[in-house]
């Protein structure tokens, strides 16, 4: 299973430094095992910083990926579930933790 473009997926809203290294916790991991990572958190974010902006800034990253990796708090937020939606409707595989 190396060697994937892993997009991670995961709360953000209301807990971002708890996200932040959960995301880069996951991202050390992933790397390790020889996949190529798209951090969310690590995205430009050069718009208005609206949910809006943001989903539409990490959904085109995520186009990007082979597989999505879903962080344990997945479900509670509201634009992974629409990430993971989006994915299993495209065929992009969804990896579970």
């Amino acid at each position: 299973m190396g060697d994937m473009i892993i997009y991670i997926a995961g709360k953000v809203s209301g807990m971002e430094m708890e996200a932040k290294l959960a995301f880069k916790i996951a991202e050390k991991e992933l790397n390790l095992q020889g996949h190529d990572v798209i951090n969310p958190m690590e995205l430009p974010h050069d718009h208005d910083k609206t949910w809006q902006s943001y989903m539409r800034e990490c959904i085109s990253a995520m186009m990007k990926s082979d597989a999505l990796y879903l962080l344990p708090n997945w479900r509670e937020s509201k634009g992974a579930r629409i990430e993971v939606q989006l994915a299993h409707n495209l065929g992009i595989k969804i990896l579970n933790i």
